[in-house]
């Protein structure tokens, strides 16, 4: 009898250890777990900073990130975001909606969102729940309380050798989904982005400046090129002129007629020399203009004023259509009339006599559209897209011009903010146009008689 309590003792203390034993061999199976875990987290972010070493430009450093780098840690959402001086540049999104990503478009150093907070603030943000991020920036921009979805969310700036080149955003399904390993793996991949994205900018520039010299050449070789063969026939003329000149015995009528012929070539070669200095200036980027708001019909008028002669002489019905008094554009008025007479000189050059050339402007709320309307012999569509290529010319026999004119009427047209385009039906004619910023109000100008 008493040994029953003796049995019924040792049966109770061996419960305890049976529990214990039990609870280790699960812990074990647990961290025997998360270490496989880890390893193949650290092969796959292996991988992808592998994968960043070899990314070369700025777009292969954005593909893998927002391919490898989001799918390596797991999360639903990525972001990366360039730091450009005071600019930032959204470089690319995983996983947000067309209308989340045109917001994106307008982010500034000033947004009040996490990834822009996480970049003055120098650090890693992270937000733990959705009713947090709610809270905190459900209304921050237009759509983007659609990211309450999410419960984890971390932005981490992008720092390489002191300097914030970037910033990463990265948003998890699951609450608390990241541990102190993943935090690890999450901001060594922020490291290895930086380290890449700085690497790939010098890149990039580099392949800029090689492109840059590769179209100077080119350039310097078009131009001496026009130089050699464009300029020899006017100089050709004005040497030949020059020689008749000196006869003693030659009548005035056909001393007049030479000196008709040698003042023409001096001005063919005065403006070529113009058109291959304009476009110098435009290919080296440093075109100078001194914008003012300028009268539309004052330059309508004076437009009106240079060409109807000309058209009168070849028999051509020149009709100017400027819009309302007071209109302007903010525009340089030398360049505007430049850009003008160029499209009207062609006009005029291309429509057979009896034609008509019609001209004038049209505004709206933010720009002004000059339009260029002739009954020439219009352009093939297959030719339309080469109009504005630098010395190119529909008329491989056309002696009239060098192929320049257009090309700087665009140079011009876009250092403004505008736009030049050209609309044609072949047999019926051809409409060219194009925008300027609409300026202010304009003096009062008398109209066109």
């Amino acid at each position: 009898m008493q040994q029953t309590p003796e049995v019924s003792s040792f049966t109770a203390d061996t419960h305890p250890t049976k529990s214990t034993a039990a609870d280790s061999s699960a812990e074990l199976q647990r961290l025997k777990e998360e270490v496989q875990r880890v390893t193949a987290l650290a092969t796959k972010l292996l991988d992808v900073t592998t994968a960043l070493s070899d990314a070369r430009s700025v777009e292969d450093v954005t593909r893998v990130f927002l391919s490898k780098g989001v799918e390596v840690v797991e999360a639903a959402r990525g972001v990366i975001v360039a730091v450009e001086g005071d600019r930032l540049k959204v470089l690319g999104t995983r996983g947000f909606s067309p209308e989340l990503d045109a917001q994106f478009a307008n982010l500034t150093r000033d947004s009040e969102i996490p990834i822009v907070h996480a970049l003055r603030k120098g650090a890693m943000l992270s937000i733990e729940s959705a009713e947090e991020f709610r809270e905190k920036y459900a209304g921050a921009i237009q759509g983007f309380g659609e990211l309450a979805d999410m419960q984890t969310y971390l932005a981490i700036p992008l720092v390489h050798a002191s300097e914030t080149v970037g910033v990463i955003a990265l948003h998890f399904k699951e609450a608390g989904a990241l541990g102190a390993a993943d935090r690890t793996f999450t901001q060594l991949l922020a490291q290895a982005t930086a380290t890449a994205l700085h690497r790939a900018r010098s890149y990039d520039a580099e392949q800029e400046k090689r492109r840059h010299a590769e179209l100077v050449a080119q350039a310097r070789a078009d131009v001496l090129g026009v130089v050699a063969h464009d300029l020899r026939n006017p100089l050709s003329l004005i040497v030949t002129t020059t020689e008749l000149l000196q006869e003693e015995d030659l009548a005035a009528t056909q001393r007049k007629q030479v000196l008709d012929i040698a003042r023409r070539a001096g001005k063919e070669m005065n403006r070529l020399i113009e058109d291959l200095l304009d476009t110098v200036q435009l290919e080296s980027g440093k075109l100078s203009l001194v914008l003012e708001d300028v009268s539309v019909v004052a330059v309508c008028r004076e437009a009106d004023e240079t060409f109807r002669p000309l058209a009168e002489r070849r028999r051509l019905k020149l009709t100017a259509n400027p819009c309302d008094d007071g209109v302007c554009v903010r525009a340089d008025p030398v360049r505007v009339s430049q850009v003008l007479g160029n499209l009207l000189a062609n006009a005029i050059k291309f429509t057979p006599e009896g034609g008509d050339v019609t001209f004038g402007a049209s505004p709206s709320e933010k720009e002004v559209v000059f339009e260029v309307r002739d009954t020439g012999p219009g352009i093939p569509p297959e030719q339309i897209e080469h109009l504005f290529d630098q010395f190119w010319q529909a008329r491989k026999n056309d002696k009239r011009g060098v192929g320049l004119g257009l090309t700087i009427a665009k140079g011009i047209v876009e250092a403004h903010g505008g736009r030049i385009w050209c609309h044609s039906v072949v047999g019926e004619g051809s409409t060219f146009a194009f925008s300027l910023p609409a300026g202010g109000a304009a003096q009062e100008q008398p109209p066109l008689a």
